[in-house]
Parts: structure tokens; sequence; C-alpha cells
């Protein structure tokens, strides 16, 4: 009994050794393959002992090294040690340096043509917050613009226009920074940027303590110790707000809707509104000592939190509320999406612009839907036509229901259930979409989509000024305006 329990733990040490090995190949694959090569060539070319005992010798000077001065060792390492990186999956970033292509689902894909991702223009959608977080939140951006918007604006004009784009706009600013905001990693960023930052202060702090005796220089003593490595927003309250607005300008192309940033005026406001009215204040705020002492007792505090009261607030969509347009007056310059269907030189201006936003099969699709509907709802059906409308339905969905297809609509997943079921079925059942409610719900999202979505952009597009503009300017003035 005892040979067998003996057996046993060897024969764990060996699992435990391989198992160790295993993990040191897979840690350090590079150095693994390099000495698995070195090893194999010294058995292959043993005449030549000589001359790899040079490249033995090296290996043995950094193990000895990394052994000596490793990171477990009061000195400093002065070796590179690699250290494994877990592989992650490549997310889609949103609008507009992530395009994720539907085909290949790679980011920034060069194969394919630009595909529609509907987070790319309403980046709140899916994205639900208890109700009383988004009053809280809408409340603040309410104070911003009647502290910084409304006491210049009313001055100027009545009209609610402009206030509702910039409503929008912070709307889709928010919505991002919560995106972005769920993939960082919060620990990682304490343990190694934070701490790191902090400690070094902590440092500096006790560098000035020594040098000066009176507390009132303590401030100016640790500017002096940081020297050259001292931010450039610490220098005076005007670097720091234009270090913000620079700060800013580079946040544009990550938080803005798309092609926002092409309008001057609403990028120089913004600029103007988030460092002064939003960042500054929020620094200042995390600076004071006595939010950052409250901040360390909620950290370090371990009584439990007391006992909520009141029941969980219902979830809503993410400011819905607060970017309601507030204006009744409709624009001049607005179109609905029936009027540019039913002018020629609109529509196809509006395909044009379509296919620059690569939108242009969602138009395909509503009108693939009108027409399938009209034939479907005729009275009496033969089977040749409920054969033909059977093909069709498997056309729409291979082409706008399959993950794989470049021409794919994100719809819910009972509406491409439904779809697929009587795609895949005996062509009889095709009468069934009838009464099913599937494709009229996608048919509403679609049209939702183009009505909420794509209209207003094409209203604030180039395509839409050139309608307006022409035959407005002579034709000497616009072969100038081409030279």
């Amino acid at each position: 009994m005892g040979r067998l329990w003996e057996a046993g733990r060897r024969l764990r040490r060996r699992l435990r050794g391989a198992e160790a090995v295993r993990e040191t190949c897979r840690q350090y694959p590079l150095s693994c393959c390099l000495l698995l090569g070195l090893g194999a060539a010294t058995l292959l070319l043993n005449r030549y002992l000589h001359v790899l005992m040079i490249f033995w010798s090296f290996v043995a000077g950094v193990v000895t090294f990394y052994c000596s001065l490793g990171p477990d060792s009061l000195l400093p390492n002065i070796l590179f040690t690699i250290k494994y990186k877990p592989k992650q999956l490549e997310l889609p970033e949103l609008f507009p340096h992530g395009h994720s292509c539907a085909v290949c689902g790679k980011v920034k894909c060069k194969r394919h043509r630009p595909t529609l991702l509907l987070e790319n223009y309403q980046p709140w959608l899916d994205l639900k917050v208890p109700s009383k977080v988004d009053a809280s939140l809408s409340e603040v951006l309410e104070l911003v613009l009647e502290n910084f918007i409304y006491p210049w604006y009313r001055n100027i004009t009545d009209d609610e226009s402009s206030v509702d784009e910039l409503r929008g706009t912070l709307r889709f600013f928010a919505s991002v920074l919560v995106r972005r905001i769920h993939k960082v990693d919060i620990p990682t960023v304490v343990t190694k940027k934070m701490l790191k930052a902090a400690m070094k202060h902590i440092e500096v702090i006790a560098k000035a303590r020594q040098k000066v005796k009176n507390a009132e220089f303590l401030q100016q003593a640790a500017l002096e110790e940081y020297g050259p490595e001292l931010h450039v927003a610490l220098r005076s309250r005007r670097d720091e707000l234009h270090y913000l607005r620079k700060l800013t300008e580079l946040l544009f192309p990550y938080i803005l809707p798309p092609k926002s940033t092409e309008c001057r005026s609403l990028a120089l406001l913004i600029r103007e509104i988030l460092p002064g009215s939003v960042f500054l204040p929020s620094m200042d705020f995390l600076a004071d000592p006595d939010t950052v002492n409250h901040l360390l007792l909620i950290f370090i505090d371990d009584s439990p939190p007391e006992i909520a009261t009141e029941p969980t607030s219902s979830l809503v969509p993410f400011l819905q509320k607060f970017a309601e347009p507030r204006n009744k007056k409709p624009s001049v310059l607005k179109l609905e999406l029936k009027e540019i269907r039913d002018q020629q030189d609109l529509l196809f201006r509006f395909m044009n612009f379509l296919k620059q936003e690569g939108a242009v099969h969602v138009l395909q699709f509503c009108l693939t839907v009108e027409e399938f509907n009209d034939r479907i709802l005729r009275p009496e059906l033969s089977d040749t036509e409920k054969m033909s409308l059977h093909e069709e339905v498997q056309k729409i969905y291979k082409t706008y229901c399959l993950d794989e297809s470049i021409d794919k609509i994100r719809f819910d997943p009972f509406v491409v259930e439904e779809i697929q079921r009587i795609a895949e079925g005996p062509y009889i059942d095709v009468v069934k979409l009838q009464t099913m409610r599937c494709l009229f719900e996608a048919y509403e999202h679609v049209l939702s989509l183009l009505e909420n979505v794509f209209t207003p952009m094409f209203c604030h597009s180039d395509e839409y000024f050139r309608h307006l503009l022409r035959g407005a300017e002579s034709p000497t003035r616009n072969s100038k305006f081409n030279r």
C-alpha cells in the first residue's frame, strides 16, 4: 500500500512538472523555440561544439543575470522580461475609425465595401439605464444648456432647432462615452497607471518637504521638484484650459456623430462647452483634497451598504427624453421621406448619399418589401405565383438576414426566425405572410431607420445642398468654381 502511495505521489509530481513545462512554453514561446533549436543543433552538429558553446555561454549568462536580478529581487531588473499577454477578441469600435465588416468581421476591412453599422449612427441602441440615473444625468445636461447656451442664444432667436441638434450631439457623446467605459479594464487602469502616478506624486512631495521648512512654500517646491516632467496643464490655469481644448479636439473623431466635425461652428461650440463646463469643473472637484479623502474612505471602508428602502427604478433608453426635440416649428430645409421618393432628382441624390454611407441596401429592402406586399395581398394566388413569392422570400432572407451577407440588416431575432421558417419551408406556406407580423415589423424598422436617421443626415449633406443651389449660380461662376 505504501509503494502504491509513493508511486502515485511520483506520478503527480511528474504531471505537475509537465504542466509547469507546458505553461512555460505557453508564456515564453520564442525563448523555448530558440532553446529547442539550439539543443537540436548541438545534437546534430556536435563536431562544431566549440562554436555552439559561445551561444550556450550567452544563454547561461542571461539566466544567471535574470535569476540574480529578477523581479523578486530587491535589486532592479536590468533585463527586458517577456510577459505573456492573452489575445483579446477585436471588438468593433464606434464611428469612425472602426468599421467592422459584416462579411469577415474584421475591423477596417479593405477587402469588402463599407457596411452599415447602426451603432455608428445610434450608439444609444440597446443602451438602457435606471430611470433615476437617466433623470439625474438629464438634469446635469439641462443645467449646462441653461448656463452656457440659452443666456446668449435666446438673444438671437427663439427657434430651438439648433439646440435640438446640440441635444442630439450631447446624447451621442454620452452614449459613446458609456460604451467605451464598458470596454475599459478598471482594475488594470487603477493598479498600473493610477497607483504609479500616485506613488510618484508622494515621492515628489516627500522630497519637496525635506527642502522647505514652511508649509506655505511646499506647493512651489513640489512643482520645482517635478522639473521638466511637470505636465503642461499644471503650469497655469490658462495652460490647463488650452490643454483641455486641444484634448477635446483630438477626441472629436471618437465622440461626435459622423461628419459632424465638418461643421466648424458646431465643433467650436462643443470645444468651448466641454472643456470649460464639463472637464475643468470635474477635474477641480476630483483634485479637491476633501474629495480625494472621501473617495479613499469609501474605498477602504468595509462596512456593508445601507439597505435600499425604495424599489429598483425601471430601465429606460439612455437620454431619450433629454434628446426629444423642443422645436415645434418645422424647418423649411427639412424633408420627409415621402417627399424624397416623389421627386426623381431627390431620390437619385438620396441614393447617392446612401451609397456613400454604405446603406443603400436599406432603401432597397424597403422597396423590395413594398413590391412583395403588393403581390402577396392579392385574393387569389396560383401555384406559380406562390412559387415566385417563395423564391422572393428566400432571396430576402439570404440577402438581408444571413450573418455572412454583405447587405445584412440587424433585425430582432424573432423576425429572422419567422422569415427563415417561411424561406426554408414549402412554398405553399408563403401565404402565411399575409397574417404574420415578422415582415411588417422588419419593414417598420427599416422605414423608421430611413426617416429618423438617414433622412435628417441627408438634409445636412452636400448632396441636398447641391440640389437646393441647382441653377442658382451663373455658368461663369460655376466654371470658376470648378477651376
